[in-house]
């Protein structure tokens, strides 16, 4: 599951704003690298003002989104990802587009352990889903995934 960590400062925005970037990463991950939304985990992280710094000074404005998606994707696809979520996080913070830092961490599908299972090489994610134990199977089932439909 690709999954993107949002580090802001503490109190930079409201429960409402914190859905709303979510909904944003989601639907903008989903969107260029075609993999299925469920499979997106956003996390959004508060820090104190303290806590930040640029350059060895207090940085209380900086917005960090890190995500962690799965090697394969091609630089347009990770560009159009990072600017699309510079533009939906600026709009919806009401920060500055130059405060806002994305980072895209391509991980091998191997380097990635998800539902207890080491995830599969691309064109392997049939396969690998049969092999899944079937509580788990009809879990991902539930999520809208079936062998047919499996793919990251």
């Amino acid at each position: 599951m690709p999954t993107y960590v949002c580090s802001l400062a503490e109190g930079l925005v409201n429960d409402s704003q914190k859905a709303a970037i979510a909904k944003a990463v989601t639907r903008i991950h989903s969107e260029e690298t075609g993999a299925p939304s469920y499979f997106v985990q956003v996390v959004i992280e508060e820090k104190k003002p303290a806590d930040r710094f640029l350059g060895g000074s207090r940085a209380a404005g900086q917005i960090w989104i890190r995500g962690d998606i799965r090697a394969g994707r091609t630089q347009a696809q990770r560009n159009a990802v990072m600017l699309r979520i510079m533009k939906e996080v600026a709009r919806i913070t009401n920060a500055k587009e130059e405060e806002i830092w994305v980072y895209l961490s391509n991980l091998e599908p191997t380097d990635m352990l998800e539902f207890g299972h080491v995830l599969p090489q691309p064109g392997e994610e049939a396969d690998w889903f049969n092999r899944l134990p079937k509580p788990l199977q009809e879990y991902l089932a539930q999520l809208g995934t079936t062998k047919d439909t499996f793919t990251l």
